[in-house]
C-alpha cells in the first residue's frame, strides 16, 4: 500500500480558525434540495509504481481527451490517455530549464502545447508535447490564474497591488505582458492567499471574472474594461464578507470566522450564453474537523438557469475539487482510498441546456 495524504489547509487558515475560540459551532450550508449532478462516464486512470499520484493539484483535458495531472509530491505532470493509460511523466522537481519547483494550474492550448504555472517560481511554462522541452518562460507577478487563449493571445488574471492592475496579456509567448484593468479592492486583503488563484475565463474579446464580495460575475472586455455585470443567485454561501477583512485590520476578531470562510474557485463559458461557477465552503466541527462542500451554478443573462448551488460530489471534502471544462463536459478528479489501495478516478458531468 502506497501512503498518501489527502488533507489539505494552509498554515493562514489555520491561524484564523485557532483565533476563533469561543464562537459557536458552524452548522453547513444549506442547499436546494441537496441536488447533485450525477456522472455519465468514470474513467479510471491506471498508474504504475513508477509514476502515481501522490497528491494532485491540477487537472486539465485535451481536446482529443488526454487528461494531464499535477502530482505535487514528485512535482511532475503526469500524461493519460481517453481510456485512463499512463503514457509519459511530464519534467521532474528542480530548477534547470525542463524543471518544475511549484507545478499548479495547468491548461492544454492544444495538441502540441501545455501551459504548467510554476507557482514557486512565478512563471508560467510552455511545455511542447512533442519535443518534450519547455518552450517559453512567462514571468508572473504573483497570485494569478491558469493561461487562457482566445484569438491566438494568452491571458491572465493576475491580482498585482503593486501596478493596480487586475490582467496580464501576451500577444506572443516571446513578449513581455501588457498590463489590463484596475485591480478590484477585495483583491487587495490580506487574505488573498487562503484563495489561491484568481478565476478567469475568456472567449473571443470577452473576459469573466468574479467582482466585490463574488457576489457578480463581471463581463469586460479584452482590454479588461467592465461592460457589464450579472448578480450571482445562491443558497449556500459565497465569498468574504467586507468587514471579515476589516477586523483583522484593526487587530480584532470578533466574528466566527468558521462561518463564512467560502472561496470561487472556478469559472468557464458554456454553451448558449451561460457561465458555470463553482466555490467551495468550509465549516469547522468543534474545532478540530474541517469539512466542506463544493458547489456550481450556471448562470445567463436570461435567467433561465436551474443550477444553484448544486453539489459536486467527491470523496475529499476538504479539497478544492480538480476539474476542467470541455464545451459543455465536465471533468471532476476524485481520488480516495479503498481496501488497500488508492483509486484515481474522472469522473465525468454534462451540462448541457436541458440540464441547467
Amino acid at each position: 500500500m502506497r501512503f498518501r495524504s489527502f488533507r489539505f489547509i494552509t498554515p493562514l487558515l489555520l491561524t484564523v480558525l485557532a483565533g476563533c475560540e469561543g464562537a459557536k459551532e458552524a452548522t453547513p450550508a444549506a442547499t436546494s434540495s441537496n441536488r447533485s449532478l450525477t456522472s455519465f462516464a468514470t474513467v479510471r486512470l491506471q498508474e504504475r509504481d513508477t509514476a502515481y499520484i501522490a497528491k494532485s493539484n491540477s487537472l486539465a483535458v485535451s481536446a482529443n481527451g488526454q487528461f494531464f495531472v499535477v502530482d505535487m509530491l514528485t512535482r511532475r505532470i503526469l500524461r493519460f490517455d481517453a481510456a485512463g493509460t499512463f503514457l509519459e511523466a511530464i519534467g521532474r522537481q528542480g530548477l534547470g530549464p525542463n524543471e518544475f519547483e511549484g507545478p499548479s494550474l495547468l491548461t492544454v492550448l492544444d495538441d502540441s502545447t501545455l501551459v504548467v504555472m510554476d507557482a514557486l517560481r512565478r512563471q508560467a511554462v510552455l511545455w511542447n508535447l512533442n519535443s518534450k522541452m519547455a518552450i517559453a518562460r512567462l514571468p508572473l507577478p504573483g497570485l494569478t490564474s491558469p493561461l487562457v487563449r482566445a484569438n491566438g493571445v494568452l491571458y491572465a488574471a493576475a491580482a498585482d497591488p503593486l501596478h493596480g492592475t487586475a490582467g496580464l496579456r501576451w500577444r506572443s509567448a516571446q513578449g513581455s505582458p501588457e498590463r489590463l484593468g484596475h485591480i478590484l479592492d477585495v483583491h487587495r486583503d490580506r487574505l488573498s492567499s487562503i484563495w489561491g488563484a484568481a478565476a478567469v475565463a475568456v472567449s473571443g474579446d470577452s473576459v469573466l471574472f468574479f467582482g466585490g464580495r463574488s457576489e457578480y460575475l463581471i463581463m469586460a472586455d479584452s482590454e479588461w474594461q467592465p461592460r457589464d455585470s450579472l448578480p450571482i443567485p445562491r443558497v449556500a454561501r459565497r465569498g468574504i464578507p467586507l468587514d471579515l477583512d476589516l477586523s483583522f485590520g484593526n487587530g480584532r476578531n470578533i466574528y466566527d470566522v468558521r462561518a463564512q470562510l467560502s472561496e470561487p474557485f472556478g469559472l468557464h463559458f458554456l454553451s448558449g450564453g451561460r457561465y458555470a461557477l463553482f466555490h467551495l465552503d468550509y465549516n469547522v466541527v468543534r474545532n478540530t474537523t474541517i469539512v466542506g462542500k463544493a458547489f456550481m451554478t450556471v448562470v445567463s443573462s436570461a435567467g433561465s438557469s436551474q443550477c444553484i448551488d448544486v453539489l459536486v460530489p467527491t470523496h475529499d471534502p476538504t479539497l478544492i475539487p480538480r476539474l476542467s471544462l470541455r464545451a459543455d463536459t465536465l471533468f471532476v478528479l476524485d481520488q480516495f482510498e479503498r481496501s488497500d489501495s488508492v483509486v484515481v478516478e474522472i469522473k465525468k458531468y454534462r451540462i448541457g441546456a436541458d440540464v441547467c
